[in-house]
Order: structure tokens, then C-alpha cells, then sequence
């Protein structure tokens, strides 16, 4: 899944090119709090009408009745490099969000409400939901979303339905649920995974993207021409050994993927090979399906 924000007036970023020849008139010092001092993390150039352009906190903060005279601006309680992607956004380039942490997006989010930018903020809620999720990340991801949600509840909860599809896949019985349930207690993160709990619960229930079927049909047999939907994966049954040979003969073992029927008795199938051919799809000697799902 791409996760790159691809920048909408490519000509705009030429303007952050200094041999481009128009030169920035504010400069930004990322501020790192310390106990004792300060530290800067580095500095942000830009150009005061674009970004006024695209913040009303920019606007009047260059241009507003208490405007700021100064061209260098300290910034503090943010980071360089979420600071960047802010001004990167606004300058139209391309953002390319893999190996950014969901913690240090949530920090984009964050300069994205301040700032009162309502786009970045629609586009930091579609690209975070394409963190990828692993068993090993999931419950980290929840946590941090559950962390978020009073602060910027949109984002969070679109996070959270995210991490519970994904967790709906792993605990289908209640048994697993009340497995995953107590195997986070006492861990620190049992709010998060409460949110998601009940987000699988309201989740409508899950389907084979094979069979169609909430309960999966695997190495059963397909009864009947409306069952011969294109694209649906098969394997011979060796339950019609008169067909195809003992224990589905040299056809066990192969998949195939419904084209179309070929008429009330017969279904066209593509072989693994690429192959188009044709097979009865119930054997009239026996009156035995020849082919069960294949899911798996």
C-alpha cells in the first residue's frame, strides 16, 4: 500500500529551491525543551504569503493586527522533522510517510490542529490508518491511538478501527476474545484493548473472500451452477474418484479458478498453468460434485 502524500502545485516547491532566486523572508528555530537550556534542533525557511496562505494562524501571525515583526521565530513542543513535513505539505512536494512512526505522525497531527490546517489534518487521518499493522505492533498502535483520542478524536478512532479489523481476523470465538482479553491484563494497555474489544463486537461479521460465507466453506463441495462464481478458487474432490481418478488421480493437489459455465453440467476453469479448459462440474455418472472451495 503506497503511503505517500503527493503534493498537488509541484511548481510551489520551487520556491524552497534557493537557486530558484526567490529568497525566504521568515525563518523557524525548532526548539528542544530542556530542564536546564534550550536546545535548537534546526531551522525551517519559508515564505510568509504561502504560508498565510494555507493557515489562518499563519495569516495572523504575518499579517494579522498583532503581527510579529521578527523573521526568526521560535517554535517549541514539536520536532524538526514534524515541523518540515508541515512546511513540506504546505509547499506542495511529496511526502513519502514509510518508516514514520505512528508517535511521530501524531506529532504531524498535532502542528496540523495547531495551525488549523483542516486538509493536512484529512490527509494525516487517511495515511495513518495505512501504518502497517503486525501481532507484534498491534496492541503499541492501539495504545498510542487510545492515548490521542481526546486530543484529536477523529484521527484516533479511525486509527482504532483500523488496529480492531485487524484484530476482528485473529479473535473470531469468544473464546479467543477472552484469550486476548486476559493476556493483556495487567500490562498497562488494557484501556486500549477494551476499544478495540468492542469495536470487533460492533464490526459486521467477517466473510471468505473465496467462498462468501461467514463460516468458511474449505473442502466443501460446490453444489449447483450458482456456486461457479468467476474468479472463486477450486480443487478437484477425491470424493469423485470416478471422474477423476483414486484420491483425485494426478489432478490432486491443483487449484483452479472459475471463468465462466459453460453450460447446466459444465464450468470453463483456468489452470494454474494459465491453461482455459472446461470440466463437469457434477460428475451425471454418480451425480457427485467434482469440485470443493478452495480457500486456504
Amino acid at each position: 500500500m503506497e503511503r505517500i502524500t503527493k503534493g498537488k502545485c509541484p511548481q510551489l516547491s520551487l520556491l524552497q529551491d534557493p537557486s530558484y532566486g526567490v529568497p525566504s523572508d521568515v525563518t523557524f528555530q525548532i526548539i528542544k525543551d530542556g530542564e536546564e537550556n534550550e536546545e535548537m534542533l534546526g531551522e525551517v525557511t519559508g515564505h510568509k504569503v504561502v504560508l498565510a496562505a494555507y493557515s489562518t494562524v499563519f495569516r495572523d501571525q504575518f499579517f494579522g493586527p498583532l503581527r510579529q515583526t521578527k523573521d526568526i521565530i521560535p517554535v517549541e513542543q514539536t520536532t524538526l522533522d514534524a515541523f518540515k513535513k508541515l512546511v513540506d505539505y504546505i509547499y506542495s512536494k511529496d511526502i513519502d510517510w514509510d518508516g514514520v512512526t505512528v508517535k511521530e505522525m501524531y506529532e504531524v497531527v498535532d502542528l496540523a490542529e495547531k495551525y488549523r490546517m483542516p486538509r493536512l489534518m484529512e490527509e494525516m487521518k487517511t495515511q495513518i490508518v495505512k501504518v502497517p499493522i503486525t501481532v507484534d505492533s498491534l496492541m503499541e498502535v492501539a495504545h498510542i491511538a487510545t492515548g490521542f483520542s481526546a486530543l484529536f478524536p477523529d484521527v484516533s478512532s479511525a486509527l482504532l478501527l483500523t488496529c480492531a479489523k485487524f484484530l476482528q481476523k485473529k479473535v473470531q470465538t469468544q473464546d479467543q476474545q477472552l484469550q486476548f482479553a486476559v493476556s493483556q491484563s495487567g500490562g498497562g494497555q488494557e484501556a486500549a484493548a477494551l476499544k478495540l474489544l468492542v469495536l470487533v463486537r460492533d464490526l459486521p461479521p467477517l466473510v471468505c473472500a473465496n467462498c462468501g460465507k461467514e463460516t468458511c466453506l474449505d473442502g466443501q463441495p460446490l453444489v449447483g451452477s450458482a456456486e461457479f462464481v468467476g474468479g472463486r478458487k477450486m480443487r478437484v474432490s477425491r470424493n469423485c474418484s470416478d471422474y477423476w481418478g483414486v484420491d483425485g488421480g494426478h489432478f490432486a493437489g491443483k487449484v483452479y479458478t472459475v471463468d465462466s459455465l459453460k453450460n447446466n453440467k459444465e464450468v470453463w476453469v483456468i489452470e494454474e498453468c494459465g491453461k482455459r479448459t472446461n470440466y463437469y462440474f457434477v460428475w451425471t455418472a454418480t451425480n457427485i460434485p467434482t469440485f470443493c472451495y478452495n480457500c486456504c
